[in-house]
Order: C-alpha cells, then structure tokens, then sequence
C-alpha cells in the first residue's frame, strides 16, 4: 500500500542530531524555556522581523486573534474551506466568523467576495486568510482591502511553510502569520508546536508573553517544549531538499492531471497535491483496493460540521470543492509512477477536461 503520507524519509534525516538533543535536554533538564534558536530560524526563513513558538497552529491562532484586539461578539472574515482550528480559534475569543467563499482556481478566499462582505459587514474587525494546501491565497489584494478599512489582518499558514508570493514569504503581508508544525507538516515538529510571525514588535511582546501565563491579566499555557524547538531547527536545515523533491513530484502529477493551477507570482509548496473528481468517493475507494492511499481535505466545510453549522451563507464554490476534492500522496520516495497508473486506471477523461474548464478562472500559466 502506498500511504497518503510517510515522513520516514525525512525522519531519518535528523534522527541522529535528535537522539543527541534529547540526551542534552536531559542532562539541562531544560524542557521548555530554549526556544530562542529556532525562533531566530524561522523568522529568517521567512524573513519576518519576530517570531514567536508556541505549542500549536491553533494556540498561534488564538494568541494572534487576542494579540490584534479581537474579543467577544466582534466579527472575523474568515473561510469555511479550511480545517476547523482557523474557525475554532475566533471562537475561542468569543468572536463570530463571517464566511467568505473561495476562488475555484486556487481554493482560497476571493478578494473580490472579501470587498463585497466587508462593504455588507462593516464591523468586521479582522480577516484570516487561510494559504491552503501550500498555495497562496490572492494576499496582496486581500491586505489592501484590509489595510484600506483600517481592517486587522492575519494569515493562517498552517499549510504553507515555504510559500512565497512575489519572492516574499507567506504570513508577512498582514498583522500576524499563524504557522502550525503539526508533525505531518512541511516542517513538523517531534508532536504538536506553531508559531507566530510578525514585524509588529507590539504583537511579539504580546504574545511572548501570552504564551506562559502573562503577569498583568490571564495568558496561556501555550509555550513551545525545547525537543520541538530543537527539532525543528533541524527540519529546517533540511526543507530545502524536501521542499525540492515535492515540487518534482508536483511537476510530474501536473503532466497527467493538470488541474491543480497555480499563479505565476506564486512559489507553491505543495503540502497537499489537490484534484478534483465529480466522482471523488468511488476514485478513493477504487484507489484503495488497488494499494494507493487518497485523502480528502475536506469532506464537509467549517460551516456544516456540527459544532459550527450555520444555514446563514452561500458559499457555491465552497461546497462544489468540498464534494469533489481529492489530495494525491507526495512525499520524498514516494512511488508516484503507481499513483498516476492506479487513478488513470479509473479515469483518464476526467482531468483534463476539468483542467480545461478551469483555466477560465485566470492568471495561470497559458501552457498548463
């Protein structure tokens, strides 16, 4: 069975340097406080003048809402294709999302239905873009319209280590970036773990402080362990090549499927390779009896899980993705060759008429 994910290939990369932390750590007995060499990393990785470690993308979230102002009964314009911690986080502060639907070229938030919902909501205090699946959402638009209406901005990039839009990395064109390093993430941890970005030095101070308690007023438990900081320097000495080998899988699935599109200003890193399938259960299940592991990201929107179902919005596109998305393994050493063969063995005709129809929604390369 080829499995949807398999981090054994860039595990054993960084097992030996691990079993030596660990033995150090052991030996300090500092277990959460040393963060600092990490945080230095990843803000120059993302060439971001703050970062902070915290112990999951969802605590980055709720720390970067609380950082900004946001607090009960404020509104936050958010999407509903997304995994749920981008919406749980807004109700962790008491807040309300505002749902806004997605662009069906690149799956995350449209700038344009983002003006009209902001023109239609004028006490949104917030926005979290989401970069899904290592793609970049249209940000640069989204941050005018956000800066233009005095409007807070945070980028959820759970999905996006490595994402750069016009050469600059993802989470640095708004207030905050949100990163997870859940350890199936492009860069995972040694469990869960996230951070914050920011060039705010206000914000930083904010949630550093957050984070283990605060002093003046009620913070967190949200700090970051030191085996996760170590470890993640490590995965990040070593994403370039990782980063590398999943673009040239991502290159060779584009010759046979062609539908998952990408802006020519935008570096995607391919957390997940996303197709579409009218079809997309029966494809799964066949894909599964012939030894080929798919998932989908995600069956049902934020907006319809039970703990977050609203029948207030119309989001068209939202649900034709959520019925017809299919994510592709891709992973360094991953047999990709078998993946193309089983998934054309169930469909060769699908794709690239799918492609075709989708390449009206604009700004692609002309020769995908």
């Amino acid at each position: 069975m080829i499995k949807f994910y398999d981090m054994s290939e860039i595990t054993k990369t960084v097992n030996d340097v691990t079993r030596h932390d660990v033995d150090n750590i052991m030996k300090q007995n500092n277990f959460i406080y040393d963060t600092k060499d990490f945080e230095d990393r990843f803000k120059r990785f993302t060439g971001a003048n703050y970062c902070v470690g915290v112990s999951s993308g969802t605590s980055a979230l709720h720390l970067a809402l609380d950082a900004i102002g946001i607090r009960k009964g404020d509104q936050v314009a958010t999407v509903s294709h997304t995994f749920r911690a981008t919406v749980a986080a807004i109700k962790y502060v008491g807040a309300k999302p505002v749902y806004v639907d997605i662009e069906p070229h690149s799956f995350c938030m449209d700038p344009l239905l983002l003006k009209n919902t902001l023109d239609d909501n004028p006490n949104i205090k917030a926005v979290i873009a989401v970069h899904l699946y290592g793609n970049s959402a249209d940000i640069e638009k989204i941050a005018d319209l956000c800066k233009s209406r005095k409007v807070k901005l945070i980028e959820d990039c759970s999905q996006a280590h490595g994402t750069f839009k016009q050469d600059k990395h993802v989470g640095t064109f708004g207030d905050i970036g949100t990163f997870s390093f859940f350890p199936g993430k492009g860069i995972g941890a040694f469990g869960d773990a996230g951070a914050c970005i920011t060039n705010n030095f206000e914000y930083s101070n904010y949630i550093t402080e957050a984070r283990s308690w605060k002093e003046d007023e009620i913070g967190y438990n949200y700090r970051m362990s030191t085996i996760n900081a170590r470890f993640l320097c490590h995965k990040i000495d070593h994403f370039k090549k990782v980063l590398h080998e999943k673009r040239e899988i991502a290159k060779k699935y584009d010759e046979h499927f062609r539908n998952t599109l990408v802006n020519l200003d935008v570096e995607h890193s391919y957390h997940i390779y996303s197709i579409l399938h009218p079809h997309r259960d029966k494809l799964m299940e066949y894909c599964k009896e012939n030894g080929v592991e798919l998932k989908c990201h995600y069956p049902l929107p934020v907006h319809k899980l039970p703990a977050y179902k609203t029948d207030k919005y119309s989001l068209p596109v939202t649900d034709i993705i959520s019925q017809q998305q299919v994510s592709l393994p891709i992973y360094p050493g991953v047999n990709w060759e078998r993946v193309v063969k089983v998934i054309k063995e169930y469909d060769d005709v699908s794709f690239a008429v799918r492609a075709e129809k989708r390449n009206k929604y604009g700004k692609v390369d002309e020769n995908l």
